[in-house]
Order: structure tokens, then C-alpha cells, then sequence
């Protein structure tokens, strides 16, 4: 068996292999993904409102956007400690604070009114997303080893795609040589 042949038989129990064993991995990064870019239709996030019109030069201080998310009494939301994550959406002038609980607050940036206190799940499904949620030891070891699998299939694939018509052109430029 020539080395090309056997080389195509290796490829293909790399690919059937790999894809078979990753593809769980595979198939949770596309769902969390998808709910991701579907999370408002789908109802796991909140969706953005919009604050009153102004520059953010006007923008409340931090210290009062703090303040603010922490005294709507939100369930599990008794600290300051408690805040994932704030972020200051110019487009719409509002303030979204994020708790580690999947509770949201958007507040106007402006005015420090409240314009939602609804769940907002987002955060969660991009830990789940990004693997932060299971800790760095599977972000680093299962994701790569996940990214180059998928670079690996890729090639393999390619591979198996291409070897076959590359043996037709070859058997026909044989056969039309030898007609000559």
C-alpha cells in the first residue's frame, strides 16, 4: 500500500475519532452560542432600554450607580460585593449593573432612574460560553485541546476531500497520456 493510501486511511480515523469524541464539546459551544445570540427573543436577557438623552459628561458618578443597584432590594443582592459587572451603554445612555446572581438593574444614566429590574441570565450563559463558569483548568485544556481538534478536522478533512480528486485528475491525465 503506497504511503499516500495509507496516509488517507490515518486521516480518516483521526477525523472519525476526534469529531466522535468532541463533538459534545462542539455541540455545547454551538447551543450556548446560539442561545447567546438569540438570549432576547429567547427571553433569558433583558432588553436594553433607553435612558434620557444627554453627553456622557452628564452621566451620574459610579458611586451613585452603585448605590442605586443596591438599594432596589433585589433577592441575593445585598452588597456591593454582590455586583458582577457594570457597563455604560452610550447609544442608549443607560447603566446596566449585573449582579452574580443573573439580576440586572438599568438605570438612565442622566437621571439615576430605574428603567428595569429584570433577571437578566446573559452573564451566566457567556461563562458558560467562554468555559469561565467551570474554571480556567477546562478554558485551558478542554477549550484549546477542543480549538486545535476542530483545526485538526479541518484539515483532515480537506484532506479527504482533496486526495480522492487529486487520484481522478492523476488516472486521467494517465489515460489521456497513454491515448497519445
Amino acid at each position: 500500500m503506497s504511503k499516500s493510501v495509507k496516509l488517507y486511511q490515518f486521516s480518516r480515523k483521526v477525523h472519525k475519532w476526534s469529531g466522535l469524541i468532541l463533538s459534545v464539546f462542539f455541540m455545547f459551544i454551538a447551543v450556548t452560542g446560539l442561545v447567546l445570540v438569540y438570549m432576547i427573543p429567547f427571553g433569558v436577557a433583558d432588553e436594553l432600554r433607553t435612558g434620557k438623552e444627554s453627553s456622557p459628561d452628564q452621566a451620574i458618578p459610579m458611586e451613585k450607580v452603585v448605590s442605586i443597584a443596591a438599594s432596589e432590594g433585589l433577592p441575593g443582592t445585598d452588597s456591593v460585593d454582590d455586583i458582577f459587572r457594570i457597563e455604560y451603554r452610550p447609544s442608549a445612555n443607560v447603566y446596566q449593573v449585573r449582579f452574580n446572581n443573573s439580576q440586572g438593574v438599568q438605570i438612565d444614566a442622566s437621571t439615576g432612574k430605574v428603567l428595569s429590574t429584570n433577571p437578566d441570565y446573559s452573564t451566566f450563559l457567556i461563562t458558560l460560553h467562554d468555559g469561565s463558569f467551570f474554571g480556567n483548568w477546562y478554558r485551558y485544556t478542554i477549550l484549546t485541546m477542543t480549538g486545535l481538534a476542530l483545526i485538526l478536522l479541518s484539515f483532515s478533512g480537506y484532506y479527504m476531500f482533496g486526495f480522492p480528486l487529486y487520484k481522478r485528475l492523476m488516472a486521467k491525465r494517465k489515460t489521456r497520456d497513454s491515448e497519445i
